[in-house]
This record gives structure tokens, C-alpha cells and sequence, in this order.
């Protein structure tokens, strides 16, 4: 009896003690494995379980993104913004728990990923360039494409409202120049939201922002613009009060003048706002030493719309109606620079 009980405990315990090793194994491989994804970053954590995702389902991943949903979530549920300027695409599903991403990692892959960051219920991801982003929801999967501008509309403008935030411009009887600069182009927005030609328009902003010198200065080239259009009123060197008036362009004197050039488009924006306003016309004038112009890779002109140390323009930018001829007379030069084939 006691031979039978003695063989039976050490069954017992060697049955325990491969429960302990296999376990011990188990924790071991989660451990290697948790560390493992600790020293990956999230784009190479993607890459990682794409390419499991390819050899275990047969599948291939085109340049998409594929997010798994909830049971029952629909397209609608799920907020996709994207923010041209700092090109930064969200993407959030609400209501998941913290380590959602973690038990249901994203798949794919894009190579105009600069940055991917992932945390609770949202998904961050830093682009290389202007994208816009089309979605789809198929089978429980959200999928993400990235497509270009020009894979969207046949041309591309990017209009600058300059200065806003802490960077007030000139400031004159209480009226900050970023104030007049933002009216004009919102103006300029009601235009071009009405216009039915395929024009894709983007903005350096469209609120009291401040966006750096080097993000509005690159959309130029990060979206592949045709023409880049930055919106400015103009002061006296010492800020007096002064009579001098009127409205100037400045173009990159350092690039090629000839053809569809700097100095062309800044000649055309000079002529329909002054056609259109009657402001005086200062001419175009040399303006490589502005950041935005120097470091712009499209054909860029910079209006000075008038002078807000003139009190007649001042009171005049201050006015709806004449924020309103400008903004056409800037309209109908960006359709003229198009039609001349921008």
C-alpha cells in the first residue's frame, strides 16, 4: 500500500513539476517577447506583425493601413482628423479599453510613415508629406489609404494667412494685422469652397494660430503646390503714421523669372487686387530675405495689401466689404495663374 501511494505522490509531482517548467517556459517566452516589443518602436512593432500577420493569414498588405474594430462598430463611429499642416493624421476609436492595440496590433504598411504612436484609444501617425486620407470599413477591419493631392484633384493652391497666435504683426489703434490677414483669407475660403473646379486648397491656417515659419514655408512643396499665396498688410519702417498707401507683391528674385515663375504670379495677384480695389500699385518687389519665400519650392507671392499706417486703408482693411474685393481680386488672380497654367 504504501509502495502504491508512494508511486502515485510521485507521479503527482512529476506531473507538477512540468506544469512548473512548462509554465515557467510560457512566462519565460512572454517575457522575451514583452522586452522584445519594448525595444521596438511602434513602426517597426508594425512591420513586425505584418509581416507574422502575412505568413499566418497568406495575405499581402498594400500601402494601407488596417485597424480591427470592435464587434458592431460602424465607419461613422470611428473619427479620422487630419491636420495638414503638421502632417498629422488621428485616428480614434472610441470607447476601447487601454491596451486595445496591444491585443489587436494595426497592420500594414505605408512608406510615407514618418512617425507612428499609439496609446488608449488613439492611433497617431506623423505622414512625410500632405496626404489625404481615404477610408473604408469591410469585414470588421477599418482600412486606411493614404493618397497624394494630385491623386485627388488636378491642381493644388496653398494659401497663407500670415502671423496669428502670439505673433501679432503690426499692431495699429488696436487692430493686429493678423486679424485683417485671417478676414481676408476666410473671404478668400467662402470663394474657393464655391468654386465646382478641382482645385485642392490648403491653409496655413484658418484660426488664430501661429503655425512656425518652417511649416507654412513647406506645405508648398510637402503638397506639391502649383502656386502658394501668402496674405499680408504692410506698415511704415518706423510704424508712423504715414500717407503712403497701396498694395505690393513680393516675389523670389533668386529663382528663374521666366515662364510660370515667382515673379509672374506676383504680377498677376498685383494686378487683380489693384484692378479690383483701385488700391495704388507699388509694383512687385524683391522679396527673398522672407522665410516663406526663400524656403518656398512653389511659385510664391506674398500681397502687401495695404498700408495699415495710412488711416484711410487702415480703416478701409478693416472693413468687411473691402476684406471682401480683396479676397476676390486674390481669387480671380489664382484662377488666372491656373488658366495660364499653373
Amino acid at each position: 500500500m504504501e509502495k502504491k501511494i508512494l508511486k502515485i505522490s510521485s507521479v503527482i509531482l512529476a506531473v507538477m513539476a512540468i506544469t512548473a517548467i512548462l509554465a515557467l517556459g510560457q512566462f519565460s517566452v512572454a517575457n522575451k517577447k514583452k522586452a522584445k516589443h519594448e525595444q521596438m518602436s511602434e513602426l517597426q512593432m508594425l512591420a513586425y506583425y505584418t509581416k507574422q500577420a502575412e505568413e499566418e493569414e497568406h495575405i499581402a498588405f498594400r500601402q494601407q493601413l488596417r485597424v480591427e474594430l470592435p464587434p458592431g462598430m460602424e465607419e461613422d463611429e470611428v473619427i479620422i482628423k487630419n491636420d495638414y499642416v503638421k502632417q498629422l493624421i488621428t485616428i480614434q476609436i472610441p470607447g476601447v479599453e487601454k491596451d486595445y492595440f496591444s491585443d489587436h496590433p494595426v497592420l500594414g504598411r505605408s512608406n510615407c510613415i514618418n512617425d507612428l504612436y499609439m496609446e488608449h484609444d488613439m492611433i497617431e501617425i506623423t505622414m512625410d508629406a500632405v496626404f489625404e486620407v481615404e477610408s473604408t470599413v469591410k469585414g470588421g477591419y477599418l482600412y486606411v489609404d493614404f493618397l497624394t493631392p494630385q491623386q485627388v484633384y488636378d491642381k493644388v493652391v496653398v494659401i497663407d494667412a500670415g502671423h496669428g497666435g502670439g505673433a501679432p504683426g503690426a499692431i495699429k489703434q488696436e487692430t493686429m494685422e493678423k486679424d485683417i490677414n485671417l478676414a481676408i483669407v476666410l473671404q478668400l475660403k467662402k470663394l474657393l469652397d464655391k468654386n465646382d473646379r478641382n482645385i485642392g486648397v490648403y491653409y496655413t491656417r484658418t484660426e488664430d494660430v501661429n503655425p512656425t515659419f518652417d511649416q507654412r514655408a513647406s506645405m508648398g512643396a510637402k503638397a506639391k503646390a502649383n502656386l502658394y499665396i501668402s496674405v499680408h498688410s504692410n506698415s511704415t519702417t518706423d510704424g508712423q503714421m504715414s500717407e503712403y498707401n497701396g498694395t505690393e507683391v513680393m516675389y523670389d528674385e533668386l529663382k528663374d523669372e521666366e515662364g510660370l515663375s515667382s515673379k509672374r504670379l506676383a504680377q498677376i495677384c498685383l494686378e487683380e487686387v489693384t484692378g479690383l480695389t483701385g488700391s495704388k500699385n507699388n509694383g512687385v518687389t524683391y522679396g527673398n530675405g522672407i522665410y516663406i519665400i526663400r524656403n518656398n519650392q512653389a511659385p510664391v507671392a506674398l500681397i502687401e495689401v495695404g498700408f495699415m499706417t495710412n488711416q484711410a486703408e487702415l480703416d478701409k482693411l478693416n472693413s468687411p466689404e473691402y476684406q471682401k474685393l480683396v479676397a476676390q481680386g486674390i481669387y480671380n488672380a489664382i484662377m488666372r495663374a491656373l488658366d495660364e497654367g499653373y
